[in-house]
């Protein structure tokens, strides 16, 4: 199911659209650390990802063609979850993992909105960058990706793709 989004009017059915995207100079550069340290880069595809973002504004959808419910045809859906097509599904879907990865111990990069790192007292550490629906992550140390690809896997529903071959 998609949502007609383009019927949607800025201020009544949402306010913010905005999505961070990883830029592609900082995947160069976590590309060129990663070489430099000899450590290996990780990548996982969540699936439906926009399913997962949770909406801040009241939104109302006409029931599916071919799947009205008889006598309730004029009835419409409050969506709980964004869909695919609306304007703030992007955001919703990345504040959804930008509090995850937060919740999780996770600092936010000043610069670089995409961008999470986490740090363990002997100074480990694990990079992780955000690519709308693909993450990469790398690191010093092979259980704290091992802990951070578990806990995504548990939280979403991902693809773990296992060492990167290429990114788009």
């Amino acid at each position: 199911m998609v949502a007609k989004g383009y019927s949607q009017k800025h201020g009544v059915d949402f306010t913010e659209v905005y999505a961070p995207v990883a830029r592609m100079d900082t995947m160069r550069m976590i590309i060129a650390l990663a070489a430099h340290q000899n450590w290996q880069i990780f990548q996982l595809d969540v699936k439906s990802a926009f399913l997962h973002g949770e909406l801040n504004e009241d939104v109302y959808v006409e029931q599916p063609r071919g799947y009205e419910k008889k006598g309730s045809e004029h009835l419409v859906y409050k969506l709980h979850k964004a869909l695919y097509g609306l304007k703030q599904a992007p955001r919703a879907w990345f504040s959804r993992i930008e509090a995850h990865f937060i919740a999780e111990g996770f600092q936010r990069c000043d610069s670089e909105q995409t961008l999470f790192t986490k740090k363990n007292q002997d100074e480990k550490i694990i990079i992780v960058s955000i690519y709308v629906d693909d993450l990469i992550s790398t690191g010093n140390y092979a259980i704290m990706i091992s802990e951070f690809k578990n806990s995504m896997l548990r939280e979403f529903d991902m693809s773990d793709l296992g060492k990167m071959r290429f990114f788009l």
